[in-house]
């Protein structure tokens, strides 16, 4: 839901009842709308019907009687915990303070999860500038060019900003080269225990939903995605088949298998030269074989 004031008054709310149903909502979706302003969960199709019909219903009202949230602008609202939006908003307005005129965003679990390591906030500079803390504040400084990037695109989805946002087309190198890479460099971060392999898997599951025209993942979609694959007892098996199936149907045969058979070549000839990581290279290059055999 976009561009809603969270400021709910839920006593005006019961007040105003018996004239906005059924005129506007039905009873359940009253029920649904005094649940989520009470920061009650929602279970997964109660979220779903919030975001796609009574979240529209709310903007369109809000649109009409010109009620905006003071210049803040919120996205995924019904991920959100409701009592951080206050506390969203409050810290919103103290970094568009301190950096005036610049593009201000919040984003991260601070939003979404009961338990979070710090609050993200993205500053949108022209200068390049080192990404620090403050804090509880983990201040990460974006370029321009980030808002044409996958990770804007993803981080846009779920975020309160104090500048509406509009869709920017992704422009960022993304191709077969790009995902081959993150599916090596993922390899290599399971097979030695990498503490930062839960970044290279957002990484590639945001390029596996790209290249497959799938719809992008927000960052509660990916932290969910990356942690259940990794929790698996194999999660190497999972992440093989989201190969496979991205290149199958994401990148033309008559690019796809000259690839999958160059890299098979490739670490075939590894294996000849370092062949006490046989089984680690027959691993990884099962994914391009059944790349091979699907598009033959």
């Amino acid at each position: 839901m976009r561009k809603l004031s969270f400021s709910v008054n839920l006593n005006q709310l019961k007040r105003v009842k018996q004239d906005i149903i059924p005129a506007l909502f039905t009873e359940h979706q009253f029920s649904l709308i005094k649940k989520r302003f009470q920061n009650q969960l929602l279970s997964p199709s109660e979220r779903n019907e919030f975001s796609r019909s009574i979240s529209k219903k709310m903007k369109a009202i809000y649109a009409i009687m010109e009620k905006e949230t003071g210049g803040i602008y919120v996205y995924g609202t019904e991920k959100i915990i409701f009592s951080r939006l206050n506390l969203a908003e409050k810290y919103l307005k103290q970094f568009s303070r301190k950096f005036k005129d610049k593009h201000i965003l919040i984003s991260g679990s601070f939003l979404y999860s009961q338990k979070y390591n710090d609050i993200d906030v993205f500053v949108i500079s022209k200068y390049n500038k080192e990404d620090h803390v403050e804090g509880k504040f983990h201040i990460n400084y974006l370029p321009e060019t980030a808002y044409y990037s996958l990770f804007f695109a993803s981080l846009s989805k779920l975020c309160v900003s104090n500048q509406k946002l509009t869709s920017y087309k992704v422009t960022e190198k993304v191709n077969l080269d790009t995902f081959i890479s993150l599916y090596q460099e993922l390899f290599n971060d399971l097979d030695r225990k990498f503490a930062g392999i839960k970044k290279t898997m957002r990484e590639f599951l945001l390029e596996a939903a790209f290249l497959a025209k799938s719809p992008l993942p927000d960052s509660f979609e990916l932290k969910q995605q990356a942690e259940s694959i990794l929790s698996l007892k194999h999660p190497s098996e999972i992440i093989k088949k989201l190969f496979v199936q991205t290149v199958v149907l994401g990148i033309r045969n008559k690019k796809a298998l000259p690839e999958a058979k160059e890299m098979i070549s490739s670490y075939e000839e590894l294996i000849d030269e370092f062949p006490q990581h046989k089984a680690y290279y027959l691993d990884l290059i099962s994914a391009f074989k059944e790349v091979v055999s699907i598009g033959s």
